[in-house]
């Protein structure tokens, strides 16, 4: 569940979190992504953020504290998979 209360998170971490849940959904076989791949893969595909390691750890422990993500055994998973993104990949 996401947390509604609090100011908006950046954009910055916004975009990694929409990058992060469509390539779960889109170029995952699985339901998460390992943190140490996930960062590898968002520093490579924002060049424009000139992200590193620890901006990426940050953006992650925040939306893991804000309840976009959770976080079992290092891998990254997304809280509330998009249903009707998922049915229509299927059909």
């Amino acid at each position: 569940m996401r947390d509604t209360d609090r100011p908006p998170l950046p954009e910055w971490i916004e975009e990694i979190y929409s990058w992060l849940e469509a390539h779960i959904q889109t170029e995952c076989n699985e339901e998460s992504l390992d943190r140490h791949q996930a960062n590898e893969l968002a520093i490579n595909a924002h060049p424009e953020h000139d992200l590193n390691t620890n901006d990426l750890e940050y953006a992650f422990d925040r939306l893991i504290n804000r309840g976009y993500l959770y976080e079992v055994d290092d891998r990254l998973y997304i809280t509330e998979v998009n249903r009707e993104y998922s049915s229509n990949q299927t059909e």
